[in-house]
């Protein structure tokens, strides 16, 4: 079980989320807060003001806007997103309700959930009891399942590995084809579009439950891979670099003679790469894999998770969401190809 291991950080679903242990997703959503519902709502513009002359008071007029429509939250009455006309509202309970059958037939177990962006985005998350141990270091595998009602996300339901001693979450997981940019993540991950008369398909879930498995194989292997790869400081250092790569006009130029806008830009370069290599050549988190690929590579994913910029709620965000999976998939392409 997860809650057995002392982590040196808290995991992202922690941070932004409910622990729950619900075995309904009722239950589940109750615990978290999540037993809410949407529905759409007009939206207007003001097309002349408020005004106060000599004539008295003019109050203002409203016109309807063409081809949009608000999605309110209910019970809190608020606008939490605003979507085209064509958008299909999808009800929290109808997405965590499909996950039933995973948790009935004992394939996985509810785990936590949460909003971010005040409900704009919902989430939940399932523990599958199969993990993988690479370095002598535990891993949990999870299902993370979630859905957005301002048109940002469409349903998804992916595969996800965490490192437990550090929280590091590997969202969509990743192929043993080291050598290619095919890293499998469309192939692990389920979708349904907001925008079409598209249905939960109960059989699709149960697909993607198997397909965890097959992904789980495919991270022990890419990351025995990256064991294998021995790393000298200067290649880390220069791994680094790449993964927070500056134009030369930006890298090699002194701070003093740069814009304000490229002197930004190299700060938020340099300082990830100092905290990258800290993490990588300093943390109790690294002692069983420094000197090697894999340990360069989870540097990145611990930077950006646990210390990229923003609060913890923000870091979060950004790790349930996905919002930094692009640094650390392009990190593990530059080890891989």
């Amino acid at each position: 079980m997860t809650t057995d291991i002392a982590s040196k950080h808290k995991s992202a679903w922690v941070r932004g989320g409910t622990a729950v242990t619900a075995t309904s997703a009722g239950m589940a959503a109750t615990q978290a807060g999540l037993n809410w519902t949407v529905r759409e709502g007009k939206l207007t513009a003001e097309a002349t003001p408020f005004a106060i002359d000599e004539e008295g008071v003019t109050p203002p007029t409203y016109i309807d806007v063409p081809k949009k429509k608000a999605i309110i939250r209910e019970d809190s009455n608020s606008v939490i997103g605003i979507v085209g006309t064509k958008y299909k509202i999808v009800q929290n309970m109808e997405v965590f309700n499909a996950l039933d059958t995973l948790v009935d037939s004992g394939d996985a177990r509810y785990c936590a959930a949460g909003e971010y962006n005040n409900g704009s985005n919902i989430w939940m998350l399932l523990e599958i009891p199969q993990g993988v141990t690479v370095a002598n270091d535990p891993h949990a595998a999870f299902l993370l399942v979630k859905s957005s009602h301002d048109g940002s996300s469409s349903v998804v339901i992916k595969p996800v590995i965490e490192r437990l001693w550090c929280a590091n979450q590997v969202n969509g997981l990743i192929s043993n084809k080291t050598g290619t940019r095919n890293h499998k993540y469309n192939e692990y991950t389920y979708r349904m579009s907001h925008t079409t008369n598209q249905e939960l398909s109960i059989a699709d879930i149960r697909n993607i439950t198997q397909l965890t498995y097959t992904a789980i194989q495919d991270y022990e292997a890419t990351a025995n891979a990256l064991l294998q790869n021995k790393m000298t400081r200067e290649q880390t250092v220069n791994f680094f670099k790449r993964v927070w790569a500056l134009p030369s006009t930006v890298e090699d130029t002194p701070y003093d003679l740069l814009t304000r806008g490229e002197r930004k830009q190299q700060t938020i370069a340099k300082e990830a790469r100092a905290k990258a290599w800290a993490i990588y050549n300093e943390s109790e988190t690294q002692e069983n894999i420094r000197g090697t690929a894999f340990g360069a590579w989870h540097a990145v994913v611990e930077f950006a998770d646990h210390y990229a910029t923003g609060g913890a709620e923000r870091l979060a965000a950004a790790t349930l969401s996905g919002r930094n999976d692009r640094v650390k998939t392009k990190a593990l392409s530059l080890l891989t190809t």
